[in-house]
């Protein structure tokens, strides 16, 4: 008599959500074709493609544990970001449902439309997520966690490093030192 594994769903999916579909698979192929025959891929490209992601998992207005799986094999598929396929299905949204081509005749260009985006999506009454202050710039909170974890890593090394091993270190923390002078924080390496 054999026996058969429990296969347990992740944490926040359902059953339903753990197998990626033969329609799905059919979608990502389409979609990478499509990316792959129009070299310019240009707004209309663009509208095409999110129309067809719209179809299968609904309007860019909800978030869908099913629809993240998806966007990610596609944008797997296209080698580009999953954000821009979201961008996609939000460019045919906005055009299909708030006749954005007509209202705003001024974004023409795909790199218009990523700008806009935020302020398009706050004209016509959906909700914005608020941009990070400088999203080149990582919040000090992440540079206090990576100090903090550095610390505790070299605390764990236990022995004292080879010489090389140990000018690896000392070059990695001059870098680092002349990094904190832009934040205006002088440190000084030596080495005994």
């Amino acid at each position: 008599m054999g026996t058969s594994l429990a296969v347990h769903p992740v944490n926040g999916t359902k059953d339903k959500d753990q197998a990626t579909s033969a329609q799905d698979r059919r979608l990502v192929a389409r979609l990478g074709k499509l990316w792959r025959s129009n070299a310019e891929h240009d707004l209309g490209t663009r509208h095409q493609m999110g129309k067809l992601l719209n179809e299968r998992l609904g309007l860019p207005t909800g978030r869908q544990p099913h629809g993240r799986r998806v966007l990610k094999m596609a944008a797997q598929e296209m080698e580009i970001a999953e954000s821009d396929l979201g961008r996609f299905r939000w460019y045919t949204h906005l055009c299909e449902v708030n006749n954005l081509r007509q209202s705003h005749p001024e974004i023409d260009t795909w790199t218009k439309f990523k700008e806009a985006l935020p302020s398009l999506k706050a004209e016509f009454g959906y909700e914005v997520r608020e941009p990070a202050a400088n999203p080149s710039r990582p919040a000090s909170g992440v540079v206090d966690r990576l100090l903090t974890n550095l610390a505790a890593t070299i605390d764990g090394l236990g022995d004292q490093p080879e010489d090389a091993e140990r000018e690896k270190f000392v070059e990695g923390l001059r870098v680092l030192a002349e990094a904190f002078l832009r934040l205006k924080i002088r440190v000084v390496v030596t080495v005994e």
